[in-house]
């Protein structure tokens, strides 16, 4: 058989998106010694992410004590993939940048590279690619949200990348790559491009494999899978098929045979990647399936309202992924912040607790509710929380809209003052609220697309919706003598709720450097000191 491709495994980095890159050793290690045994030769183990706070598992960071732990196979060439964006986020260059992500480059066991560019990101990442190559490293750049590209973009690209990198990757981002178009697309780039071209397919509008093999049909010769198709909303290639479409049935069955390959299987089992009608909805409107993976996962969505989110989102123009359009798509907030209530009516130079859902604060509760009752503290309790008495709860916050609708019943009976950004908020949920027994204090909150933190004496921005940042908002408005913290005890590496919260935590804390916040339990967020 005329070895006209090569094969390029990518489950862990893919795969990532729905267990956070929670990948253990063992797992990696056997993963590493099925697909060795396989005629795959190149492995994208997982990401370089430049966030130090370490927040995801083993693959999102695949640092060189993972690769010297590893017993890698001979025949498989390892390599990473990093977001250009990531690169350019901040103040130093992308040089800087990189060079800090790849401190041990001269003595790594990565032998490629890939940097997921977005189109107009593409021409910063010159020098990274420059210096990495000088230190014998194989250069692939991915070109994302391929099917976007027009053919002015294409020339310039290639002219761009000529003698720079060794492989021009197509990445079908939204899914949305029909094979006509990916032939009309490989076809303009075989013009302009005389090195080699890859494929990524995603698997939203189920032609995935299909645009895999037609493009290795008209010359691309690097293709891209997943076993079990394990990959960012509905999934990749499958390896698999790969398997039995270039090599036969035969090594098809030994694969699937093999107690990793079931593995994965149990993951899909666990969190249901692969196509659907959503999936191939979100494609054709042109929305980045994080979203829709996000509403399909979070049990505070609707079945009924998906296709209203999607709606929405399609107006507004969703191809790259922002947490704040989904809340902002599912109707609930206005872009503006207002508010009526001003917190230092209430908390003026009083000692601030705030407690979330941890179970720490169950098994302490006695202690916490006489350290409560004794220092005379001012009570927030997050949302629908009810880990200690009623009667010592100052006030409770909610601010995420899904939140508010799925603990509506308990609103409704509870009678303890709620803070949340009512005059935000569309009729229908207003309404419901009005129905409650709670005394609703007024507090504005918005969405802010660039991360940026602001505190108002009668609203806050933040950038993502989470209790926590808006009860800590209100404290630092209301001007707390002091803010203590109970029950936030962390999150395992597999949760993806534990990035958004200890960034967020972490963001707040440095704005607000005069206030050393401390916990009265243990936390597994390390800027978070323990009460002695």
């Amino acid at each position: 058989m005329k070895n006209n491709f090569q094969l390029l495994d990518c489950t862990l980095r893919d795969g990532g998106y729905y267990n956070n890159w929670d990948f253990n050793k063992k797992n990696i290690q056997r993963y590493l010694n099925l697909i060795s045994k396989t005629r795959i030769n190149f492995v994208e183990l997982g990401f370089r992410f430049l966030d130090d706070i370490k927040l995801k598992g083993e693959t999102a960071y695949t640092t060189e004590k993972l690769l010297n732990d590893l017993n890698i196979p001979v025949n498989l060439n390892i390599g990473v993939m990093v977001n250009a964006s990531d690169l350019i986020k901040n103040k130093r260059t992308p040089l800087e940048n990189c060079k800090n992500i790849f401190p041990n480059i001269k003595k790594s066991k990565i032998k490629f590279v890939r940097f997921a560019c977005h189109y107009e990101e593409i021409f910063k990442m010159g020098d990274c690619i420059k210096w990495l190559k000088n230190n014998s490293v194989t250069i692939f750049v991915n070109i994302m949200q391929i099917s976007e590209i027009n053919f002015t973009e294409i020339k310039k690209v290639c002219k761009f990348l000529k003698n720079k990198t060794d492989i021009i990757y197509l990445a079908d981002s939204l899914g949305s790559l029909k094979p006509y178009q990916t032939k009309k697309i490989v076809s303009y780039f075989k013009k302009n491009w005389s090195s080699d071209l890859g494929i990524h397919a995603h698997n939203n509008l189920s032609y995935a494999l299909k645009n895999t093999i037609l493009a290795n049909r008209l010359g691309v010769k690097w293709l891209d899978s997943t076993i079990t198709g394990m990959g960012r909303g509905p999934g990749n290639t499958r390896t698999e098929d790969i398997i039995l479409t270039k090599f036969g049935k035969t090594e098809n069955l030994y694969f699937k045979r093999n107690q990793t390959y079931k593995f994965f299987k149990k993951l899909q089992t666990l969190f249901s990647w692969g196509p659907n009608k959503y999936y191939s909805i979100a494609a054709k409107k042109k929305i980045h399936p994080t979203y829709i993976q996000k509403i399909l996962s979070d049990k505070r969505y609707k079945k009924s309202d998906y296709f209203k989110i999607i709606e929405s989102l399609s107006k507004v123009g969703a191809k790259k992924y922002n947490p704040y359009r989904l809340i902002n798509s599912a109707y609930f907030l206005n872009k503006k912040p207002i508010g009526n209530w001003s917190p230092t009516k209430q908390i003026i130079n009083k000692d601030v607790l705030i407690i979330g859902a941890g179970q720490s604060v169950i098994k302490q509760k006695k202690k916490i509710e006489k350290i409560i009752a004794t220092r005379k503290l001012f009570v927030i309790c997050l949302n629908s929380v009810q880990h200690i008495s009623e009667k010592l709860v100052s006030l409770r916050t909610v601010c995420h809209p899904i939140r508010m609708i799925s603990d509506l019943v308990f609103y409704k009976k509870n009678k303890s003052n709620l803070a949340l950004p009512y005059s935000m908020l569309n009729k229908k949920i207003k309404n419901s609220f009005r129905m409650s027994k709670a005394r609703i204090f007024d507090y504005g909150l918005a969405i802010n697309t660039n991360d940026k933190i602001k505190i108002n004496n009668k609203f806050c921005c933040l950038p993502y919706p989470l209790a926590l940042g808006y009860s800590l908002c209100i404290a630092f408005s209301g001007k707390a003598k002091s803010i203590t913290v109970a029950g936030f005890d962390g999150y395992k590496k597999s949760d993806v709720d534990r990035d958004e919260t200890g960034e967020l935590f972490g963001k707040i804390l440095k704005k607000q450097k005069n206030y050393k916040i401390m916990s009265l339990t243990k936390s597994k967020f390390k800027f978070l000191k323990k009460l002695k």
